[in-house]
């Protein structure tokens, strides 16, 4: 009888031991699976995403480093973004782009912009991409351009547009050059124009021309603006004047895409690869990697924030613009640029904004 009850108690001490171990397990399972991240997280609860057009006014190029890496890290997706990146090839396909559709933001020179909202377009510019123009002038190895007055004498041949000419005519009165002494063509294929002597001189950007030519294998030369007194301002983000309802997105996607550059520069041996399959088609490693080390004093000169938009250079734009009659009309800056979404992205977002590298 004494072994029964024994025996017994062994039985249902065990039982108890087997329903704790169960009920633990269930325990540490549900916690488990409450504690998995998810991308969905991010996300605030019954929060859509939201699709969004990057159109471009030039090709994909690394100078849109911070956007495709904030895309492919899926960095714009845990702040409820969808942003597909289009290209283009002149600032009219940005602004008609942004005209068509509130949900699409457009990327083009300040001097495009400024002379797009002049003749009426509701735009409305809220952050800069580089701090800075990346206009240059180009030469092959075997003309010499070492200095301002070194362009008197020569063909200078360029695309077009209000951004080239705005620089060109500021370096001359800068410089004190005899614009008699020299010859400015427009034409739909200056690149090609250098390359078949037809002129001596492109003025371009580094970005575009520039990387061209790296691609064709063309060694070159330059001769930079801003390292003679002419600081230009860069290209700006814009979007139509009804899209800054919405100016909580706008502050998400400069934050991304400032988030995007701090990755970027981070790890070449990872960002790099995704940056030069981005392109059209895509660039080699190494010239990546070169074209990116480049546009960082383009980027963000002096330790600026990213986005950062300086009123006075736009200010002067805008003046010379209408000097040289390239815009009929004075445009109002105070309602034709919006500082809100930068100093609220600032005021959230200052470790990815305030960084002096990108």
């Amino acid at each position: 009888m004494n072994r029964a009850r024994r025996s017994a108690g062994k039985v249902h001490i065990g039982s108890y031991g087997l329903s704790g171990l169960v009920v633990a397990c269930a325990l540490a399972a549900a916690l488990l699976f409450w504690l998995k991240p998810s991308r969905s997280d991010a996300l605030k609860p019954n929060e859509a995403v939201v699709q969004y057009t990057l159109q471009l006014s030039d090709p994909i190029s690394p100078a849109a480093a911070g956007t495709i890496v904030a895309i492919s890290d899926g960095i714009f997706a845990q702040a409820g973004l969808n942003i597909r990146v289009h290209s283009g090839s002149v600032d009219n396909d940005a602004i008609a782009a942004v005209v068509a559709d509130e949900n699409t933001i457009g990327l083009a020179s300040t001097a495009g912009f400024l002379k797009a909202r002049s003749e009426g377009s509701p735009i409305l510019a809220f952050a800069g991409s580089f701090a800075v123009s990346s206009v240059q002038f180009f030469t092959l190895p075997d003309t010499a351009l070492l200095k301002p007055s070194d362009l008197e004498g020569k063909r200078i041949g360029y695309k077009g547009g209000p951004e080239l000419s705005a620089v060109f005519y500021e370096f001359v009165r800068k410089n004190s050059l005899a614009q008699s002494r020299i010859v400015l063509i427009e034409s739909g294929a200056a690149l090609q124009d250098l390359l078949d002597r037809k002129i001596d001189v492109l003025l371009g950007r580094a970005d575009v021309e520039g990387q061209q030519l790296s691609q064709l294998n063309i060694d070159y030369r330059t001769l930079s603006p801003d390292g003679y007194g002419v600081h230009a301002a860069g290209p700006v983000y814009f979007v139509q004047e009804r899209a800054l309802a919405k100016r909580r997105n706008l502050e998400k996607f400069i934050t991304g895409t400032a988030e995007g550059w701090s990755a970027a520069y981070a790890d070449y041996g990872r960002t790099i690869p995704e940056i030069a399959n981005s392109t059209s088609p895509p660039l080699p490693i190494a010239l990546t990697s070169r074209l990116m080390d480049n546009q960082r004093r383009f980027l963000r000169p002096f330790g600026t924030r990213f986005g950062e938009l300086d009123e006075r250079r736009i200010r002067v734009l805008a003046s010379q613009l209408l000097q040289r009659r390239i815009i009929q009309e004075p445009v109002d800056l105070n309602r034709a640029i919006n500082y809100d979404v930068l100093k609220e992205a600032y005021r959230k977002e200052a470790r990815n904004l305030d960084r002096s590298e990108p």
